[in-house]
């Protein structure tokens, strides 16, 4: 197929405001796409090539969709997201966003909130580096943006080396996630006795005094087929609560982002993506998972319980019953970003390393991370003598395996 023959292709000749460049006419064509509307349109060919990649779960279609539409442009972010076609097949999608930081325009990477990691759907085949490459290419040409930010890019990868390689950076910060693998542990039994012995302990009295104070059960919800809205109320309130104790701050906590996930779990299109589970004493929950299930991976999004039961520490109780359907779902499961001693006890050594790389792509950039590191020194200097008092954020946790 020659460059003429490409260029008509039916769904790509109104594209008023798309920028388009081409790697190699005869057969790859990379497109960047900035309108809803042209993104809207790819909806089918991109979920094949999610499926045809292995694609995580903040890759899918349907998360990017709602990340835009509920979070990002309504905080006037633009679109900018890199895709790349071979004939009449997409076989790149880079869902990106730009916006503005104070005087700088930063690109990241499309999703409600940096707590995701940062990867690129390519088709599986001889021309994956050149693909890389060319994506790579286009998001640093024509002064698109200052600052580059990739959170939690999996080492090992062709992001991760194209990454590394760039000398402009203001944060490039390793990184240890941890991961329960299946093919570690040959029954369910075997997981359980590798953990600490006063963890076990711990762990089987807080669920016989649970246990006590009425009919303790966990329930898995889809979403997608059941209302799930009041657990997702109990998520975000308890996990508000729990900010505000320990003095975290975050975009988790702001409406938008209840609103992007009760949008995106309510979706038909993903039913089987996202799963909720709870822990309830006598059908009254007390302590809520949200994790993403992937092919061969369940991935923790976020966890919250009802402080009230704090003492019973029903998060572990939970954590344990979404670790064993991950095991018994033969898949891995991955605790995803943050940290937390409770994750190094149920994953042992077991981990994967990632670095969060925040990168200059033009001069006015480096200005930037100057800028930052003469802020960060005065910071330092003007709360130095508060330091000695300062409290520790949060309580003294009572069992190891509390997330």
């Amino acid at each position: 197929m020659n460059a003429h023959s490409i260029a008509r292709r039916p769904d790509s000749v109104s594209l008023n405001c798309q920028k388009r460049e081409t790697l190699n006419a005869n057969s790859i064509r990379f497109e960047t796409i900035t309108t809803l509307e042209r993104f809207e349109s790819l909806r089918e060919e991109w979920n094949a090539l999610w499926v045809r990649a292995s694609g995580i779960h903040n890759l899918s279609f349907e998360y990017c969709l709602h990340s835009l539409k509920e979070v990002a442009l309504p905080d006037g972010a633009e679109l900018c997201s890199v895709v790349a076609w071979k004939g009449q097949q997409l076989v790149l999608a880079w869902p990106l966003l730009r916006e503005r930081e104070m005087l700088w325009r930063s690109i990241r990477a499309l999703a409600p909130d940096s707590s995701v990691p940062s990867d690129i759907l390519v088709e599986p085949g001889p021309e994956h580096n050149e693909l890389f490459a060319g994506a790579w290419k286009l998001l640093h040409s024509g002064k698109r943006a200052d600052l580059l930010n990739l959170p939690y890019v999996r080492a090992g990868t062709q992001l991760h080396a194209l990454a590394s390689k760039v000398r402009a950076k203001g944060r490039a910060e390793p990184l240890e996630i941890a991961v329960v693998r299946r093919a570690r542990w040959t029954d369910w039994e075997s997981l359980r006795q590798s953990l600490p012995s006063k963890s076990r302990k711990d762990l089987d009295s807080c669920n016989r005094r649970l246990a006590k104070l009425g009919r303790v059960t966990v329930s898995i919800v889809n979403p997608a087929e059941t209302s799930g809205n009041s657990l997702i109320d109990y998520l975000f309130d308890w996990k508000k609560k729990w900010a505000e104790k320990t003095g975290r701050q975050g975009n988790f906590f702001a409406p938008r982002i209840r609103n992007f996930a009760v949008s995106l779990l309510r979706d038909p299109r993903t039913s089987g993506q996202f799963l909720l589970f709870a822990l309830s004493v006598d059908d009254v929950p007390v302590a809520v998972n949200l994790v993403a299930v992937e092919k061969t991976c369940v991935r923790g999004m976020q966890a919250a319980f009802d402080d009230a039961y704090g003492k019973y520490t029903p998060g572990a109780i939970l954590l344990e019953h979404v670790v064993k359907w991950a095991f018994d779902s033969n898949r891995d499961f991955d605790f995803g970003a943050g940290g937390g001693k409770y994750k190094s006890v149920w994953a042992g050594e077991s981990s994967y390393a990632s670095t969060d790389f925040r990168m200059a792509t033009s001069q006015w950039g480096k200005l930037a991370f100057v800028l930052a590191d003469v802020r960060r020194w005065y910071r330092a200097y003007k709360s130095a003598p508060a330091r000695k008092g300062a409290p520790v954020a949060g309580s003294p946790l009572r069992t190891d395996l509390e997330p």
